[in-house]
């Protein structure tokens, strides 16, 4: 019975790792892996998005503390859009070969921290996708794909249909002042014989995945025109703009540094505490959405010659009593958009506040603070408590269009645009 338990287990474990069902596109295997990035190449901050009518690549890039040189590999993998697995032949939705080396790296110079900085594009001459869809990076060690080191998501898109969209105050009272509402438009000539139920409607709030709301009915049919402005769709709490910290120089006490404690092996940097911004009167900045640039103010590549430091964050609750029924999260690019224990903050009863420590790289960060129910009742981002919630803050928007024509084995994205919420004032 032992045996047959292992057994099993094993086969849970192979299942997972090739992606079946898998919650979490977005995930590193090897605690040696650090600052994975993907993103279009010069757009940073962008969404990774591949257009089939383009083929503008992505950038991808991550630093390996192991002390010598790995043979990494890449591959793709085609998703539906719930991101399970689709399927088909690789060589239905890729053409070119779906095992590729990483043969770009750096060693780290100058920095104390020592790393191999490894870097690539995707499509190039060895492979680009021919499906638009859901797709999956893996990075890999020795050729062997059960060697998971890394994964990413990304998106590939084609031109099917006409995206309009804009960012209006909700039609609800309760929340018109704190909420922000997408309206949303389709045109679907492109598309002949198609049935509504064929078609979904996903929009993202600042890259944030988990919370992404996605709707397949429209509110009206106006000819070609999908249109979904119903009360009830695409409702996003609209937070705050997010805080900032700036270690691009390890030496420069920047205004969020509490200290910076400079070891012979390490940098250790205390962030100044924070506290609920919930009753703060809103003010407008240019802020990063929760999003992170690597650089540096003191040497000319930031990908090799940046260094790492130990950050200690913390958050002091009102009168240093904790959240009852709630976890604390610090959200954002810098613990991969994910709220899971990696992102969660722990309370110091000692001390009277949340406590959080990260291995970052130089560079100019962007965060939220968010709670969550326990019990899992409140799937939304909830702002209310830590930042506030105010109409006018400025907030990204992704908005994928996905389509499962009939007879089709995944679902394709026939439509992709990104919106800002000040775009409309």
């Amino acid at each position: 019975m032992l045996k047959r338990c292992l057994w099993m287990a094993l086969l849970i474990g192979l299942y997972a790792v090739k992606g079946h069902g898998q919650s979490n596109p977005d995930s590193i295997y090897q605690n040696s892996i650090h600052t994975v990035l993907i993103h279009p190449i010069n757009k940073p901050l962008a969404i990774p998005v591949v257009s089939l009518n383009e083929l503008v690549p992505l950038a991808i890039s991550f630093d390996d503390f192991t002390t010598e040189y790995q043979d990494y590999y890449y591959s793709v993998e085609l998703r539906n859009a719930d991101w399970t697995t689709v399927e088909m032949s690789t060589f239905d939705y890729l053409q070119g070969f779906n095992e590729n080396k990483i043969s770009k790296f750096s060693v780290s110079s100058i920095a104390m921290q020592r790393y191999y900085h490894y870097e690539f594009s995707f499509p190039n001459a060895q492979a680009r996708p021919t499906q638009s869809g859901n797709y999956i990076l893996k990075v890999f060690k020795n050729g062997n794909a059960n060697e998971l080191v890394f994964t990413r998501r990304f998106f590939v898109t084609e031109d099917g249909v006409t995206v309009a969209a804009t960012v209006q105050e909700p039609f609800d009272a309760q929340i018109s002042k704190t909420h922000q509402k997408i309206q949303l438009v389709l045109d679907v000539k492109k598309i002949p014989f198609f049935q509504t139920d064929q078609i979904k409607a996903t929009v993202i709030q600042n890259y944030r995945y988990n919370d992404a709301l996605t709707e397949t009915a429209p509110t009206f049919i106006r000819g070609n025109l999908l249109e979904y402005n119903s009360e009830d769709q695409f409702i996003f709490p609209a937070g705050k703009e997010a805080r900032w910290l700036d270690i691009q120089n390890l030496r420069l006490r920047t205004d969020r540094i509490a200290d910076i404690n400079s070891k012979a092996d390490r940098t250790i940097i205390t962030v100044k505490p924070d506290l609920s911004r919930a009753n703060t009167a809103y003010y407008t900045f240019n802020d990063l959405n929760g999003g992170f640039i690597i650089t540096n103010t003191e040497s000319l590549q930031s990908e090799n010659q940046n260094d790492y430091a130990t950050v200690n964050f913390t958050y002091l609750p009102k009168d240093k009593i904790p959240f009852i029924g709630q976890q604390l999260f610090l959200a954002g690019a810098l613990t991969n958009n994910i709220l899971n224990k990696d992102a969660e903050m722990i309370f110091d009863p000692t001390l009277g506040y949340y406590k959080k420590s990260l291995l970052l790289k130089q560079g100019y960060y962007s965060y939220n603070y968010i709670l969550r129910d326990k019990e899992g009742s409140n799937p939304m981002n909830d702002f209310t408590e830590t930042e506030g919630n105010h109409w006018e803050t400025e907030n990204n928007y992704s908005i994928m269009v996905y389509y499962r024509p009939p007879g089709a084995r995944h679902d394709h994205i026939i439509g992709f645009s990104t919106i800002n919420s000040k775009q409309n004032w």
